[in-house]
């Protein structure tokens, strides 16, 4: 088997748990450190909820546990591999600290994929972004 092509990465946030929480699963925030289809209503994320980029790409809620856990299943209508195939994954842990949150962020295994090396490198561009904009935004909201 190819050599596994997860993205791990984390980063301390001087926030409440729950103010991470919700700067992961309300869209309005979600806008502002990640993309979502113009047509995505506002409701907050919950267990099974799908976003649907018209048949190209679409994340499933697949794990939900309140502040602990989003797990969102990918799936990419241009792979040619049929789902049962890959299993990939963006995983989302929160642990409560002294000083506020660790939040780490886990993307792949994208080496079942024939181009998994170029999906990786993007999510790595991609964790280290969000995290960021994660973090300013759990910090700095009222």
């Amino acid at each position: 088997m190819e050599q596994e092509l997860t993205v791990s990465r984390k980063i301390r946030i001087e926030a409440p748990v729950s103010k991470v929480w919700e700067v992961l699963i309300a869209p309005k925030y979600i806008r502002q450190w990640d993309d979502l289809p113009h047509d995505f209503e506002d409701y907050y994320l919950e267990q099974g909820k799908v976003i649907d980029w018209s048949g190209m790409t679409r994340l499933t809620v697949t794990g939900y546990e309140p502040n602990k856990l989003l797990v969102f299943s990918l799936y990419v209508s241009k792979w040619e591999q049929p789902p049962s195939q890959y299993d990939i994954n963006y995983i989302y842990r929160l642990t409560e600290e002294e000083n506020g949150t660790l939040l780490e962020l886990e993307i792949g295994d994208f080496s079942a994929l024939p181009d998994g090396r170029d999906y990786y490198a993007s999510s790595e561009e991609f964790a280290g972004a969000a995290l960021e904009k994660i973090k300013n935004l759990s910090e700095n909201r009222l």
